[in-house]
């Protein structure tokens, strides 16, 4: 089974390769644009990544030398909502529960707070993961690139503890 374990500093430039193929594979369906490009490079650079990695909760799977998913919590001990800002899964993975057992880690990890995250309307597949992993729709935002602003679906799960 792959190994599911806290991220490292030698795990950056790995997981920058992975959310730039998961980004492309998710979002550029028309093609690879400067503004893609330019998005990829600020949030995907490895010293970038070193940075939250320093204040951020991350996690991996591995499989042998191959990293095969990544997860990433955004928030601190003293909010009652943790944002789940990336999980992402090597697209020929997808499918073999990588995705449900970040999410599970993740939520297990931290069981006295919620959990949220925004996800593009139009990622239908992520979408109906996240919502037969039992998260509630319970708002709206959006991501802007390049001056398009893109709807994005923002859902969200309970304390794991029963804790309001």
């Amino acid at each position: 089974m792959p190994e599911l374990r806290a991220a490292t500093a030698a795990d950056l430039p790995r997981i920058a390769a992975l959310a730039r193929w998961v980004w492309l594979h998710s979002y550029a369906s028309e093609g690879l644009s400067r503004a893609y490009v330019g998005y990829l490079d600020e949030a995907f650079d490895p010293a970038a990544l070193r940075q939250t990695l320093e204040r951020e909760p991350m996690w991996v799977i591995e499989a042998g030398e191959f990293l095969q998913a990544w997860a990433e919590l955004k928030g601190s001990a003293s909010e009652d909502k943790l944002e789940l800002v990336r999980l992402y899964v090597a697209p020929p993975l997808h499918g073999q529960g990588l995705g449900a057992r970040l999410l599970r880690h993740a939520r297990a990890t931290c069981p006295r707070h919620s959990l949220w995250l925004s996800a593009w309307e139009g990622n239908a597949r992520a979408l109906k993961f996240y919502r037969r992993e039992g998260a509630q729709l319970i708002g709206e935002t959006w991501f802007e690139l390049d001056g398009q602003r893109h709807r994005n679906e923002v859902l969200a799960w309970p304390t794991l503890d029963g804790s309001p």
